[in-house]
Order: C-alpha cells, then sequence, then structure tokens
C-alpha cells in the first residue's frame, strides 16, 4: 500500500510540474509595433470663417506635372479670430516632393494668417516660420496678395471670377523634403 501511496504522490507532483510548465511557456509574445509611414503637413493660421482647405501633393520629380485631384486631403476648418493648427495625414506610404496648399472655397474669407507651416515624417520635421513661408518655400496664384510677410497676413480674392487661392511648393522644399525621408 505504501508503495501505491509514494506513487500516487510522485505522480501527482509530475503533472503538477508538468501543467506549471505549460502554462509558462504560453505567455503570449510582445507584439511588436508596426511603424506607419505618414506625413503629416500642419498648419498653424488664422481662418476667421468657416471653410475648407485641401492640401495637394505630388510624388513625382517633376514639378510641371499637374496636381491631380485624387492626390489631396481636404480639411474642415471652423472659423475663429483665434490661431488654429489644421493637420492634413497623407496617405500611408505617400512622400511627396511637391505640395499644393488651397486656402479655402469660401470667397467671405478675404484675410487669413498664416503663422507656421510644419512637416513631420517619423522623427524628423520641417518647420517654417511665415517669413520663409513666402520667401522661400510657396509661391501664390494671383488668387492671394501678400500683405504682410513676417506677420504672415494675406487677402484672397476672385481672379476673373474665379475663387481659388493657392501657394504652389517649389525646388526648395523639395530638398528638405528629401532629406526628411532619408
Amino acid at each position: 500500500m505504501n508503495n501505491k501511496f509514494l506513487t500516487l504522490i510522485v505522480l501527482s507532483l509530475t503533472l503538477l510540474t508538468s501543467c506549471k510548465k505549460d502554462k509558462d511557456q504560453q505567455q503570449p509574445e510582445p507584439v511588436e509595433e508596426k511603424v506607419v509611414n505618414l506625413v503629416k503637413v500642419t498648419l498653424t493660421a488664422t481662418v476667421k470663417k468657416d471653410d475648407n482647405f485641401q492640401l495637394f501633393y505630388k510624388e513625382e520629380d517633376n514639378v510641371e506635372l499637374p496636381y491631380a485631384e485624387q492626390d489631396a486631403v481636404w480639411k474642415e476648418v471652423k472659423g475663429s479670430e483665434q490661431s488654429q493648427t489644421i493637420e492634413f495625414l497623407l496617405p500611408e506610404n505617400v512622400l511627396p516632393n511637391y505640395l499644393r496648399l488651397d486656402v479655402g472655397t469660401n470667397p467671405e474669407n478675404e484675410n487669413i494668417t498664416i503663422s507656421n507651416f510644419q512637416i513631420e515624417y517619423l522623427d524628423k520635421k520641417i518647420d517654417i516660420n511665415s517669413t520663409s513661408f513666402f520667401d522661400t518655400y510657396f509661391i501664390n496664384n494671383p488668387g492671394i496678395v501678400v500683405e504682410d510677410k513676417v506677420s504672415g497676413l494675406i487677402k484672397t480674392q476672385k481672379e476673373n471670377d474665379f475663387y481659388d487661392p493657392f501657394f504652389n511648393s517649389g525646388n526648395n522644399l523639395k530638398y528638405e523634403l528629401q532629406n526628411i525621408y532619408k
């Protein structure tokens, strides 16, 4: 009888130890975070009336090619007397060479102040103040009159009874963008 009892105890201990090992081995493996390759563009501006802004992007390395409507991100902007941030997230893995910023569809929004323009990719940033926005990186179309480069004040207007104020980037921004993608 003692022999059976001893065998039962040894068998029970073996079973308990075996179950513990299985439980330890079933620990979930840590989930690896997926790195998302998104370019985020943040415009800091004062827009006094409700409007819609649009950011076009072009991955081609040809400034002369037109922008395509499907390569754009729209952002609804609520009017405010205070400066606000307007964020555009480009689709995953889109790395543009050129940008076009359309500053509204509402012709009642005549005066807009652009304070800052920032582009982020992974852990790198391009930070553009109002003066370098106008002098170095972007060119406005006739639908925009730059009133004051230092404060960033612009006046939008119709051109030939058509309202479409926008800024195009050029090669200076392209070189900066290519550097942050490295």
